[in-house]
């Protein structure tokens, strides 16, 4: 038997959708990134908003 470990996501990621293309995706902390949400969704009532928690290694900017 194998134990998943999993840490908690430190960041999120926003996404507003039109139909099944993203036309807004912001990543930030938690708490940055329920505010985003908040917002978009009263910016966007009519489409659909995601937060999906993300890894911190992904969060990395390439070459850094």
């Amino acid at each position: 038997m194998t134990e998943t470990l999993e840490t908690p996501a430190s960041h999120r990621r926003v996404r507003v959708w039109f139909g099944a293309h993203p036309i807004a995706d912001h990543t930030a902390t938690a708490e940055q990134a329920a505010q985003y949400e908040e917002a978009m969704r009263r910016r966007f009532a009519s489409l659909r908003v995601t937060s999906e928690p993300v890894l911190a290694d992904s969060t990395a900017e390439p070459g850094r």
